[in-house]
């Protein structure tokens, strides 16, 4: 089995169809559907099946995409830590869809004086976050988790050899653009936000509500679902919609356009990082890590 093997079964799955994912990869329908039935023969499954509407994942061939995807990113992080030709300051950092970690990272590389580093910020979804912490993709995870959650989640990150540090209790708010109906209440009830859609971040096939970034809101019966950041303050600033935060968000990125407005509930975030627990930290690594905490209690006030 090889690394492009692997390749070759995730971009199929990605395109659903072997024709497609032999265009985008420049090669031959043939090439592919040679390496697949050779990786299915040593590996002794099947990992596609064919019909007309494209091919779909077995049963085994699903287990092993999840190993497959881990050995490509494996690869794909030695090959972006090592193909420098010399030694670099590095720092990567994989996070939920926060304002507040941009901020912060961008003033780390601000105050970066080296004349070699590599550094990297990626914004991906919480089970990513965990993954790619647990594979050593990443230097650490940021991540806010619910406290009504935090039990769940703490046995699921000890499984995989992980540790959470709590570094900010805060209860949750409503963001909502400054000419939105409710924008001049000091508090804002589930019952009040049943009339407006309610925006949260997909989570993909890992979609368990301790997964979910938002705090839910029964009763709302106008849901949207978004991937970035840049999607979110859109549908914020142009329409009635509203998401469910930590209420952190520097006015710097948002122009004071969006207000974050106290939301009445009985639960919390609990906003902290995730790191191995058998790895040591870099300098920089902690350094970052201060810097965030430091923050956190001023962003918090605003």
């Amino acid at each position: 089995m090889t690394i492009q093997q692997c390749k070759y079964i995730l971009k199929i799955i990605e395109c659903r169809s072997l024709n497609e994912a032999a265009r985008q990869l420049f090669v031959a329908q043939s090439t592919l559907s040679v390496s697949v039935r050779s990786l299915e023969q040593e590996l002794g499954i099947k990992i596609f099946e064919r019909s007309g509407n494209g091919v779909y994942l077995t049963e085994a061939g699903t287990e092993f995409t999840r190993y497959a995807r881990q050995l490509v990113e494996q690869n794909d992080f030695i090959l972006r830590r090592y193909t420098d030709g010399d030694s670099c300051t590095r720092l990567y950092v994989s996070t939920q869809h926060y304002d507040f970690v941009a901020d912060i990272f961008a003033k780390l590389v601000n105050e970066t004086t080296d004349d070699h580093y590599r550094f990297s910020l990626r914004e991906i979804r919480t089970y990513e976050v965990i993954r790619e912490t647990e594979t050593a993709c990443c230097d650490v995870g940021i991540v806010a988790m619910k406290g009504s959650d935090f039990g769940i989640m703490e046995r699921y990150l000890n499984k995989r050899g992980l540790t959470f540090t709590t570094m900010a209790k805060i209860k949750p708010h409503v963001f909502i653009r400054k000419e939105h109906p409710l924008a001049a209440n000091p508090v804002i009830t589930a019952q009040m936000l049943e009339p407006y859609p309610y925006m949260a971040y997909e989570q993909g096939e890992h979609s368990s509500s301790f997964f979910a970034e938002e705090i839910a809101v029964t009763g709302s019966r106008r849901q949207v679902e978004i991937s970035d950041r840049a999607t979110l303050m859109n549908l914020l600033l142009s329409t009635d919609s509203y998401v469910l935060g930590t209420g952190i968000m520097p006015s710097v990125l948002n122009e004071d356009r969006i207000v974050s407005i106290p939301f009445e509930c009985d639960d919390h975030y609990l906003i902290g990082y995730v790191l191995r627990a058998d790895r040591n930290i870099s300098p920089l690594t902690r350094k970052f890590l201060d810097m965030l905490h430091s923050a956190l209690p001023a962003l918090e006030e605003k």
